[in-house]
């Protein structure tokens, strides 16, 4: 690796991290719930887009992840040192929480059951997979930021309501939502080009950006394994979380 290309990665990650920051600073001094969103996912798209025109997916898919992660540990302090503002910006947030609380310490709810949370990750995956394509992933990004708010919003409030929270920090981001995030980024970017594919044929201009069809399998994959490890692991997973929680062993 050169140091130029060193040098520009380095100040795309510090770009990316320090936005992620201020964005959900700003966000919560703001107050508005719509205008946390919009900053929150202005972050990334510039980058990723860039990145897409330019016909390099494996750095588009990269960097948009490199950004949840940052933007994941931005919003989990932030809810964690200011509760009751995060509660008001993040939405979705205590509605979220409350759901998770309940399905952990009484077993009901759409998290364990498949015929409940089926319809629901579809629906889900199917509006943003329109979006991505008829936004060139702008609006895509826009939902995906808001449901990886509240994830983050219920992970570090569940934390801090745990009986052992090092133990709730690693069980809370469930395995099947990381597959989630991993499959929508990968989708995303496959139809994004996609939108870029047909927007370049109704301008009548040549497209030379090839089809990504590798990330498209690649997030189709992650999301049925999304399902299907969902459907498996979540009433073991619960027994975990309810431990990390109460400090007891679910009866």
């Amino acid at each position: 690796m050169s140091t130029t290309t060193y040098l520009n990665r380095s100040i795309v990650a510090g770009a990316l991290a320090l936005g992620s920051i201020l964005t959900v600073v700003a966000g919560c001094v703001f107050g508005i719930p719509l205008l946390m969103v919009l900053l929150n996912a202005a972050v990334p798209y510039p980058v990723y887009l860039q990145c897409l025109i330019q016909g390099k997916y494996r750095y588009a898919f990269g960097w948009v992840l490199f950004w949840a992660i940052c933007h994941s540990v931005a919003v989990g302090f932030a809810t964690v040192i200011a509760p009751a503002t995060t509660d008001t910006v993040i939405i979705s947030g205590t509605r979220y929480t409350s759901e998770m609380l309940h399905w952990i310490q009484t077993g009901e709810g759409a998290e364990g059951s498949l015929r409940l949370f089926l319809p629901i990750h579809l629906k889900q995956y199917a509006i943003f997979s329109i979006l991505s394509i008829f936004s060139l992933g702008s609006a895509a990004l826009l939902l995906g930021t808001y449901l990886l708010n509240y994830m983050n919003f219920y992970v570090a409030r569940v934390v801090t309501l745990s009986h052992h929270p090092w133990v709730m920090l690693g069980l809370a981001w469930y395995p099947w939502s990381l597959l989630r995030v991993v499959g929508f980024v990968a989708t995303g970017l496959s139809l994004t080009v996609l939108g870029l594919h047909v927007v370049a044929r109704w301008r009548k201009t040549r497209s030379v950006r090839p089809f990504p069809t590798r990330y498209l399998l690649m997030g189709l994959g992650f999301v049925v394994a999304d399902i299907v490890v969902k459907a498996l692991l979540a009433p073991v997973w619960r027994r975990l979380l309810y431990w990390a929680l109460t400090g007891e062993a679910l009866g």
